[in-house]
C-alpha cells in the first residue's frame, strides 16, 4: 500500500499543474534545492513528489534518477522499519530479524531511523541468541540426567547379582534364607518402582526437549515464510506498477508510463538479491522450487520493464514495429511472471 502511495504521488506531480510548490522562472533550481532539503530531512514521500515536478520541467538526469531510486529505497526501508517496530512491540522478534536483516534500514546510514533500526535488530538477535542458549542448556541437562540414570540402573543390576549370590550362600538356613529372600524381593521391588518412576521422569524431560526442538523448527519456518512473503509482496507491488504502465502506454502518456516502469524496476532490483540470498542460505529443501519460481517471476518482471521502456521510446508512432514489439514482448513477459508468482502466493496461502 505504501509503494502505491509513492507512485501515486510521483505520477500526480507529473500530471497535475501546480501542487505543493509555486515556482518562479528559476523554479527548476528552487525545486532542486527543495528536493535535496526534503530528502535530507527524511520526508522521502515528499521528495519523490518534488522529483516528479523536476522531471516534468525537463530537469531529468542520471543523477536525479539515482537520487529518486535512493529515496524510493529509503521509503521502503521506512515502511519495513515500522513493521519491525510493531512486531517488536508484540514480541515477534523472529519477524523483526526477518524484516530488518539486509534492509536499507540497517545498511544505509543516511536512513533517518538508522540508529533505531540497528538497535531493534540487535535486540532481536539478542532474543534469538537467548532462546538458543536456553535450549542448549536444557538438552545438556537432559543428557546428564540420562547418564546418571543409566549409572544407577547398572548399579542396581550389580547389587541384584550380589544379592543373588548372597542368597545362594545362605541356603543352608532355610528359615533365614526365606526371610532374607522376602526382604530382598521387597527391596528389589521398591528399587524397581523407584527406577520406573525415574525413567518416567526422564521420558517426560525428553518429551519436553523434543517440544523445544519443534518450537525452534517452527520459528525457523516462520522466519522463512516472513521473508518469502516480504519479497513476494515487493514483486507484487512492482507488478502493479507495470500494469499501470501498460495502461498509460495504451493512453499515449509517456511521462507517467516511464515513472511506473521505473518504480517497478526499483522494486525488482531490491527484491532479487534478497531472494537469491534467502534461496541460498535459509530455504528448506521442501520449498526451494517455489523460491525458484519467485526468482523466475522477478526476472520476467525485469524483462517486462525493459520491453515496456522500449515501447515508450516509440509511443508517438503506435504503428511502429518497434512500439508494437516492445509492448507485445512486455505483456508476454508480464504474463509469464504472474504465472510464476501465483505458485509462490499459493504456497504462502497454505502456510498462514
Amino acid at each position: 500500500m505504501l509503494l502505491k502511495v509513492i507512485v501515486g504521488v510521483v505520477a500526480l506531480s507529473a500530471l497535475i499543474t501546480g501542487g505543493y510548490f509555486v515556482v518562479r522562472e528559476d523554479g527548476a533550481r528552487e525545486l532542486s534545492k527543495v528536493f535535496t532539503d526534503t530528502l535530507a530531512s527524511g520526508d522521502y514521500l515528499a521528495a519523490l513528489g518534488v522529483a516528479g515536478k523536476l522531471k516534468e520541467n525537463g530537469q531529468g538526469s542520471p543523477e536525479l534518477d539515482a537520487a529518486v531510486s535512493g529515496a524510493a529505497r529509503l521509503l521502503v526501508a521506512e515502511d519495513i522499519y515500522k513493521q519491525a517496530a510493531k512486531a517488536a512491540e508484540e514480541g515477534r522478534f523472529v519477524d523483526v530479524r526477518a524484516l530488518l536483516s539486509g534492509s536499507e534500514a540497517v545498511n544505509n546510514p543516511s536512513f533517518k531511523s538508522y540508529t533505531e533500526a540497528q538497535a531493534l535488530l540487535d535486540e532481536a538477535n539478542a532474543q534469538a541468541a537467548g532462546a538458543a542458549h536456553k535450549t542448549a542448556v536444557a538438552i545438556s541437562n537432559l543428557e546428564k540426567k540420562a547418564k546418571a540414570e543409566q549409572g544407577k540402573r547398572q548399579e542396581l543390576e550389580q547389587n541384584k547379582k550380589k544379592l543373588e549370590g548372597t542368597l545362594s550362600e545362605k541356603e543352608k538356613s532355610l528359615s533365614q534364607s526365606k526371610a532374607e529372600t522376602a526382604a530382598a524381593k521387597e527391596k528389589a521391588l521398591q528399587s524397581q518402582k523407584e527406577a520406573e518412576a525415574k525413567q518416567a521422569a526422564l521420558l517426560a524431560e525428553q518429551a519436553r526437549a523434543k517440544e523445544l526442538m519443534l518450537q525452534v523448527e517452527k520459528e525457523s519456518k516462520q522466519k522463512f515464510f516472513t521473508e518469502l512473503r516480504t519479497y513476494r509482496d515487493m514483486a507484487q507491488k512492482g507488478r502493479e506498477q507495470l500494469d499501470n504502465a501498460v495502461v498509460e502506454i495504451s493512453a499515449k502518456r509517456d511521462v507517467t508510463s516511464l515513472i511506473y516502469v521505473s518504480q517497478g524496476k526499483i522494486l525488482f532490483e531490491e527484491a532479487r538479491p534478497k531472494t537469491v540470498e534467502l534461496r541460498n542460505a535459509r530455504t528448506p529443501p521442501l520449498y526451494q522450487g517455489q523460491v525458484d519460481d519467485l526468482l523466475r517471476a522477478i526476472e520476467q518482471f525485469a524483462e517486462a520493464s525493459k520491453q515496456l521502456r522500449n515501447a515508450v521510446a516509440y509511443i508517438d508512432d503506435s504503428n511502429s514495429p518497434d512500439f508494437t514489439s516492445g509492448l507485445t514482448k512486455g505483456k508476454a513477459a508480464l504474463a509469464n511472471a504472474i504465472s510464476y508468482l501465483s505458485n509462490v502466493t499459493s504456497l504462502i496461502a497454505s502456510n498462514p
